[in-house]
């Protein structure tokens, strides 16, 4: 068909007009979606911590936080919620405002983050200046993998000022509390081997688990007379909304919320300890930026449990002690561990986050690869693979991750991995154990690493364990003759 040329030319105006409409609305589109910290920071937004409220009824209790997000004249509203189901263990009898107002402040984090303003209220409730201080370090150092990855350059100081109300001035709570643990329990291997090394020392403990995966609820519904289940709803609707527009987004401390959110068990249940599972390796960071180690385990490190000790002591309760009963240890402990004494749980255990949710392992992320690694000198080859599903050291697809978890040089991945040394020593262990021609893909091009590697345990290190609890370890590590 041939066009004049005045169609010609009027169709292509109209072309060329839709084309420049098309890039007008892509470039608002790109505009809106290119924010970043810096733009954020010039727009003098500021975040509300406006309220908290326990609402108790015969058969629960549900805390309600509202928070706001303040973006010129648009108000975002947050609703964030806990609820708990009660059982005869559980009394309420006591003041727990104390315990609550704090629940808002680590639970706050999730939609601080969204516009990381400078500028953090609180309505309902009074801080010191050192308290402040120290959730100026926890939101610095736990969001230190957002920091990274959003290439924000903030010092402690700068990321964010909290401005607080005169009153309420919360006293600590004072609680009598018994020879009881609560154990979080969260799928994986480490908290299954903390259950399983203390289940007979403590048989009154109790099993705690937020918005279970399939795998922490089977071990709850194993225990139902001691098991605590927690739901936590999020506003997820605005947060992914947000996401959606170009507004920041990236890893929070969530075993920070978790050491709160536990000693308010702690003391509902009158408990006196919280025994975490974290390990010793949970201490090295991914990568050093702008002079900050970037670790994605912080809230699990020694340096947060240590600080958040002390935090709780001095202006929560003395009641309840929160540690990680496995500091001492190191992933090679724990592995070992766990193969002897967790045989049960084989099938059932998932460290997997990608796949917990389908109570499966997709044998592609680190974690996979790392507990796999972690495992493979303590599980035979047929059973680690039925339970991975493949020799995930013979997929030449996970190149990358492997010299991620092996090699110092790369950046360490952000999951919750061991060392290094850890890595290589699991690795040269295995190598050895193959002929030449036995080697699965990625060992083939491993240079096994005879590096010193401390096994021995050294319980008066750095670890919060009271001594019946370093016992009970002492006892357990001195039997695997690693």
């Amino acid at each position: 068909m041939i066009l004049s040329k005045n169609v010609l030319n009027c169709q292509n105006i109209k072309i060329l007009s839709l084309l420049i409409l098309s890039y007008n609305i892509s470039t608002k589109l790109q505009m809106a979606i290119m924010k970043n910290f810096e733009t954020l920071r010039e727009e003098n937004n500021k975040f509300i911590y406006k309220n908290y409220e326990i609402v108790e009824s015969d058969s629960s209790i549900a805390l309600h936080f509202l928070y706001e997000l303040h973006e010129g004249e648009v108000v975002t509203p947050f609703h964030h919620r806990i609820e708990l189901k009660k059982d005869e263990k559980l009394s309420t009898d006591f003041s727990m405002d104390t315990a609550v107002f704090h629940i808002g402040l680590a639970e706050a984090i999730s939609y601080y983050k969204i516009a990381a303003p400078k500028e953090f209220y609180i309505e309902c409730g009074y801080l010191t200046q050192q308290q402040k201080e120290w959730f100026q370090k926890l939101y610095f150092n736990g969001l230190g993998e957002f920091i990274y990855l959003n290439k924000i350059n903030v010092t402690q100081d700068d990321l964010v000022e909290f401005i607080t109300a005169d009153e309420p001035k919360f006293a600590k709570i004072k609680r009598e509390t018994e020879e009881r643990a609560i154990i979080p329990i969260g799928g994986g291997k480490d908290s299954l081997v903390s259950y399983e090394l203390l289940k007979d020392i403590f048989p009154d403990s109790l099993l705690f688990s937020m918005n279970p995966i399939i795998a922490s609820k089977e071990i709850l519904d194993k225990h139902p007379e001691n098991a605590i289940e927690l739901k936590r709803e999020l506003d997820l609707a605005k947060i992914l909304d947000f996401n959606k527009r170009g507004y920041l987004n990236g890893h929070i401390p969530f075993s920070s919320i978790v050491g709160f959110i536990s000693i308010w068990l702690g003391l509902l249940y009158k408990s006196r300890y919280i025994v975490l599972s974290n390990e010793s390796s949970a201490n090295e960071e991914n990568i050093v930026y702008n002079g900050q180690k970037i670790n994605h385990q912080y809230s699990k490190s020694i340096e947060f449990e240590n600080d958040f000790r002390w935090y709780v002591k001095n202006f929560v309760t003395e009641d309840v002690e929160y540690f990680s009963f496995l500091r001492p240890l190191d992933e090679i402990h724990i592995a070992k561990l766990f193969s002897q004494h967790a045989r049960e749980h084989f099938f059932t255990f998932r460290s997997c986050n990608v796949g917990s949710k389908r109570n499966e392992w997709c044998g592609k992320c680190p974690k996979c690869l790392f507990t796999y690694i972690m495992l493979c000198n303590y599980i035979d080859d047929v059973t680690l693979q039925k339970i991975f599903g493949k020799d995930m050291l013979d997929d030449e697809e996970l190149r990358e991750l492997f010299d991620g978890l092996s090699q110092s040089e790369a950046v360490k991945p952000f999951e919750c991995v061991g060392t290094y040394d850890e890595v290589n020593y699991a690795l040269t262990q295995k190598y050895k154990s193959y002929t030449q021609e036995q080697l699965p893909k990625l060992l083939q091009s491993y240079k096994p690493k005879e590096i010193f590697y401390k096994l021995e345990v050294d319980f008066e290190g750095e670890n919060n364990l009271p001594p019946k609890f370093k016992e009970v370890l002492r006892e357990q590590v001195a039997k695997l003759h690693i």
